[in-house]
Parts: structure tokens; C-alpha cells; sequence
């Protein structure tokens, strides 16, 4: 019946016909896309799709210069070539009812074979028209809902929950002491609220709290950190605040003046998949590199987006707002680098290549090995300004839809500014996950290799040390749903500080997650 209509229509009919796809995409779209259209077209020609030899284009020009009733894409498409539901055509058609009866309330002249047509197809649609109408009422007093009850109209607030009921078990710790090994319940909370002036920007500011004790300390050694801790007695703080905006449509810039990581400007995730949820913070990614201790301050940074690959550049430093000599923005403890990942197959097989330059200055507590390592590793120079240069490539492989093998690399050389003393710090992991596994929405992870630990050294640096240590981590991470995932697990850590005498740490945990 529509074909035969539409067929049968004079070229102003026809004009009313074609445009009807794009004039009112909000029934054919998500609302995030309706958001990015071009706009009303005033001429055909900002149309880069449609060109003078096109059977429709009389028509479109019509529709413009008579009735301005044409909307294209962001990318200024018209899409002339794309399906269609009825429900669609509906919504069209309403757009340019409203329009003509605009025209008709300021006495504007309209053809009569266009309001012939229209009567048509207002009777062809008449149960569209009325469905519409009525989810149009519906989403109207929706938002209207929204709006009075709303948090923000700018603002979104988001919360972050991790609960471990966790214990750290073995004979002793590396220093001889026993190991505390109380089973524990605790938590750290994280609010965020992501604001957006343009849709396209993002403002953070986060909050947290937390009374995490790290099996680190329980174990005593740092090599043992979670990847979600932390512990200030439960005192809210402001601990993150950054600004992310879009340059162009390749480039987006960032602006951090607190709390700020280096995976914060850096993309981790893409190479460590379901691992960078991991128990272990070693499991998690390469701490030379993400855990460099010239983090968690300011940074500026950008990202820039090509078609094969992504490059993030930054700078990072501890003490930007201390004016003191040695400190400041530039002349205090900073880290600047640059990492480019590449994403191949289809993106099944992502590539991270990354750079990091450090400088630490004396009496700063310097951790080259970040949260996790041996001791030597740690602060192979007993405090004293050093500089550091930290290397790191991390790949992940989709060798299914459900199973995916990845892993990272690091190597770090430092040496202090003065006197004579080098030390050379290497960690590596390889992991392999198994998606939907035992029933759908439960992963299993399993990873296994060395945390940093010191393989070289020196001058007066502490000697290399003198066994390589290992983490072996298991876990079973479970959505309960869209806001609680379940993780139960644990790992062991073999060779505690980088010597085969320490006995075998083991930590325990059922990690419940949730956010919202």
C-alpha cells in the first residue's frame, strides 16, 4: 500500500516521502546518536551524499528551500540509502506535520497537492501516528520526571564498592616475624561524580574511604599489595580531580591537579582484559611502569586516536604546588612519557608499547618497583636522588570469544645523581582467561610470574637479589549481576623478597564488588 502511495505522488508529494527517515531520527536512534545530528539543513548541498543525478535530489531541494524540514548526520550524510520501520516513517511524518502547521499559522502558502498527500498518509499511518503520539506523552512526562528529581542536569554520581573478607596465611614473613594472619573484613568506597559540559568533555572529582590493612603489611612484603586497597581510617578525601576535553576529533586532552595515575592517561585495560580487575595488583599490570611513585599527583596529558593505533603522551609530578626550591611543577619529583598501542586482527591482538622517564628526588621515600617488589628493588639506593628509565610492552590475544592470553614485560634502569651506584629491576606476568566459563557471566584468570625484583646492581647500590620470586594467582570472577561481581580467589607468593629461604606467603579472599 505504501509502495503504491508513494509511487503515485507528484514531486513536491514525493519530496514529503523521501525526507522522512532522517527529519526525526529520535524513534530510529539511541538518544546518544539523535544528540550528534548535523542539524536542520538550509542547503541541499551541505548533503556530501547527495549530488544533482540522484533521482530524489528535486525533491530533498524542495523539502529545504519550501519547508526546511531535512536533518543529516554529524558527518553531513543524508543516508537517503538506509531502512526504514513504520514506526520511523511515523515519526517523520509528525516532524513535518508540525511544520506545515507552523506554516499554515503564519499564513504561508502550501501546495494543495502536498496537503492531498498528506491526508493520505496521515490515514495510511493512523495507528503509528496515535502509538507515537502516546510514547511522546510518555517520554515527555518521563523526563520532566527526571528533571525534578534529578541529582544534576550536568552531573552524574557513580560509587565504586570493594568488600574483602580476606586472611594471609604461612609460617613466617621475610624478616622472621610472624605473619598476621587474622581473618579480616573491610572495604574501600569510591564516589564519583562525572560532570560534562558539552557531551563530549569530563570533569571527575572522586572521593574515597577506606581501612584495607594490605596482606603487604600483613605478609611484610609489598609484593603481596591487592589491586584494590587502601587504608585511611575511613576518612573521606578528595583524592582525584581531573578534566578530560576533545581538541579534535582525533586528539583529547587532559588536566589532573590531584591523584592522578598513570593509567589515568595511559590505556592498561586494553591489554590486560579481564586481568585488570585481578585480585593481585602485580596480576593487574606492569607496576615500573603504572605504579611509578611519581604518580597519584598532577598531570597533563593527551591522547591521540588513529585508525590502527592510539598514542597517550604525559606528565606527572608529586609536588606541583609546593613553591620551594627543588620543587613545583618542573623542578620537583616528575615522570613523562608515552605509550602506543596498537590493535590488529580486528582488534582481536592489542600491542602496548610504552616509556616512562623518572626523577626522584632524596628524603621522597622513592619506590622504583611502585606498590609491588623485593625490598633491593624497592629503593635499591637507600633514598638518595636517583633517575630511572622504565620500559614496558604488555599484548593480549582473543584466541576465542571466550578465551583470551596475555602478559607484560618491564625493565627499569636507575641510578643516582650523584656517586656512583645503578641498578637494573625486571618483572613479567603472562595470563589466560576463560570467559562464560562453568556457567555464563563467570570468568576464571589464572596468572604467573615475577614481580619486580633487583637482577642487577652497581656500585654502592644493594647487592642484586639472590633468588627470583614468583605469584601464582587463581581467582573465579562472577557478575551477579550488572553491579556485583563476585570474586573468590587468592595467590601465593613463592621466593618472598627475592630469596628461597623465606617461606611460601599465601593470601585468601572472597572480593565482592559493586558499583553503580
Amino acid at each position: 500500500m505504501l509502495n503504491r502511495v508513494i509511487h503515485s505522488l507528484p514531486m513536491g508529494a514525493i519530496a514529503l516521502s523521501v525526507f522522512f527517515f532522517t527529519c526525526d531520527r529520535s524513534e530510529a536512534m539511541p538518544l546518544s546518536n539523535y544528540q550528534e545530528d548535523l542539524g536542520q539543513v538550509t542547503n541541499v548541498n551541505q548533503l556530501r551524499d547527495v549530488s544533482p543525478t540522484d533521482w530524489a535530489y528535486e525533491a530533498l531541494r524542495s523539502l529545504v528551500d519550501r519547508y526546511g524540514c531535512i536533518v543529516g548526520f554529524p558527518n553531513q550524510t543524508y543516508g537517503g540509502n538506509q531502512a526504514l520501520s513504520r514506526y520511523q516513517f511515523a515519526a517523520g511524518l509528525n516532524s513535518c506535520l508540525n511544520q506545515i502547521e507552523r506554516l499554515i499559522a503564519t499564513s504561508e502558502s502550501l501546495l494543495r497537492e502536498d496537503l492531498d498527500t498528506l491526508e493520505r498518509l496521515i490515514r495510511e499511518f493512523e495507528a503509528e501516528l496515535a502509538t507515537l503520539g502516546g510514547r511522546i506523552d510518555n517520554l515527555e512526562s518521563r523526563i520532566t520526571f527526571l528533571e525534578d528529581n534529578s541529582f544534576s542536569t550536568t552531573t552524574k554520581l557513580r560509587g565504586e564498592i570493594h568488600n574483602y573478607l580476606l586472611g594471609t596465611f604461612g609460617d613466617k614473613k621475610p624478616n622472621g616475624e610472624d605473619i598476621d594472619d587474622q581473618i579480616t573484613f573491610s572495604s574501600r568506597v569510591r564516589l564519583f561524580f562525572d560532570s560534562s559540559f558539552t557531551g563530549q568533555d569530563q570533569l571527575r572529582i572522586r572521593l574515597q574511604a577506606a581501612n584495607i590493612v594490605s596482606p603487604a603489611k600483613s605478609g611484610g612484603n609489598n609484593a603481596l599489595s591487592l589491586n584494590f586497597e587502601g587504608n585511611n581510617e575511613n576518612n573521606v578525601e578528595v583524592n582525584q580531580v581531573f578534566y578530560a576535553f576533545p581538541i579534535n576529533s582525533k586528539i583529547k586532552g587532559f588536566i589532573g591537579t590531584v591523584g592522578i595515575d598513570i593509567d589515568d592517561i595511559f590505556d592498561a585495560g586494553s591489554t590486560m582484559g579481564l586481568a585488570y580487575d585481578a585480585l593481585s595488583l602485580y596480576s593487574a599490570y606492569n607496576n615500573l611502569l603504572y605504579d611509578n611513585a611519581n604518580a597519584f599527583g598532577a598531570a597533563v596529558g593527551a591522547n591521540f586516536n588513529f585508525n590502527w593505533a592510539t598514542l597517550d603522551v604525559g606528565y606527572w609530578a608529586t609536588n606541583p604546588s609546593d613553591p620551594k626550591a627543588g620543587k613545583g611543577l618542573f623542578n620537583g619529583n616528575y615522570t613523562a612519557g608515552a605509550n602506543l598501542n596498537f590493535f590488529l586482527f580486528d582488534e582481536r591482538w592489542n600491542i602496548a608499547i610504552a616509556y616512562l622517564r623518572a626523577y626522584q628526588d632524596k628524603g621522597s621515600n622513592y619506590d622504583l618497583a611502585g606498590f609491588v617488589g623485593t625490598d633491593a628493588a624497592t629503593d635499591p639506593f637507600s633514598d638518595r636522588s636517583n633517575s630511572s628509565n622504565n620500559y614496558s610492552i604488555a599484548t593480549k590475544f582473543n584466541v576465542t570469544n571466550t578465551i583470551s592470553l596475555g602478559g607484560y614485560f618491564g625493565y627499569t634502569t636507575a641510578s643516582v645523581e650523584q656517586g656512583n651506584a645503578n641498578a637494573d629491576i625486571l618483572t613479567w606476568n603472562a595470563y589466560a582467561t576463560f570467559s562464560d566459563l562453568l556457567q555464563e557471566r563467570g570468568s576464571f584468570i589464572v596468572s604467573f610470574g615475577q614481580p619486580p625484583s633487583l637482577i642487577d646492581s652497581g656500585g654502592d647500590a644493594l647487592e642484586k637479589d639472590p633468588d627470583s620470586p614468583y605469584i601464582l594467582n587463581l581467582e573465579y570472577q562472577y557478575n551477579l549481576n550488572d553491579n556485583i561481581l563476585l570474586t573468590p580467589g587468592g595467590y601465593i607468593l613463592f621466593n618472598p623478597n627475592g630469596d628461597s629461604d623465606n617461606n611460601t606467603i599465601y593470601v585468601g579472599t572472597v572480593r565482592t564488588t559493586l558499583r553503580f
